[in-house]
């Protein structure tokens, strides 16, 4: 396999990455991250070339590689950057309070937005039922940027309020691993498979999985 075919891949060690450090370069890196994302959540990770970004967005391959290394890279700068978006979102709009049923309604019901998204069930699908060659390391990439910055920001909340006896001790970690599968519940399955989901179900789901959990953990 030539090295051109490995790096497309993302088979290849990537090159030193360089961080663009003036305006044009930012505005091709922010235009090859939009195009990327739009590729990859329209028709998969395996169906989308590097070539084909270049070609959408313009620029050429030496500069792609040079900022993102390789497809996989790129990948993951994209996923990094549409889930940091959306976590650094929920400090500024301080989801977060004293009042922990209100912190995990807002917390779960935006959660619920985003997994759940035309978007969210895109990245899903790619994520577990394509068939490639960095499947692996997506599956990871999407565990570290996704679920895993999911569980720990819950997580912290859940300290704080165990340290100020709210509620009882527990492994926070894994109490924010079964929250957050309670709020998804069986909707992400059934939107794979085409059914429709409806704002009332969303709701009592929600406003079940903070019943169960704070029936069960608060002193």
């Amino acid at each position: 396999m030539s090295d051109k075919n490995q790096r497309e891949q993302g088979k290849q060690p990537a090159e030193t990455i360089i961080e663009p450090c003036n305006k044009r370069g930012l505005a091709r890196q922010k235009k090859f991250l939009e195009t990327a994302e739009m590729l990859f959540l329209s028709q998969g990770y395996a169906n989308t070339s590097v070539n084909e970004v270049v070609k959408v967005a313009g620029g050429s391959l030496v500069t792609l590689y040079r900022m993102f290394g390789n497809k996989l890279g790129l990948f993951e700068s994209v996923f990094r950057k549409k889930t940091m978006t959306f976590f650094n979102g929920l400090e500024e709009d301080v989801v977060w309070s004293e009042d922990i049923e209100r912190s995990l309604l807002l917390f779960g019901g935006r959660l619920q937005r985003l997994i759940l998204s035309p978007d969210g069930v895109a990245i899903y699908r790619l994520v577990l039922q394509e068939n490639n060659v960095d499947q692996k390391e997506i599956q990871k990439i999407y565990y570290k940027y996704g679920p895993q910055v999911g569980i720990e920001r819950l997580a912290c909340y859940l300290n704080e309020q165990v340290e100020a006896n709210k509620l009882n001790e527990m492994d926070t970690k894994l109490a924010a691993a079964q929250f957050i599968e309670m709020t998804r519940g069986p909707f992400i399955n059934r939107l794979l498979f085409g059914e429709t989901i409806t704002e009332s179900e969303l709701e009592m789901a929600l406003k079940q999985s903070v019943h169960i959990f704070l029936k069960g953990s608060e002193r």
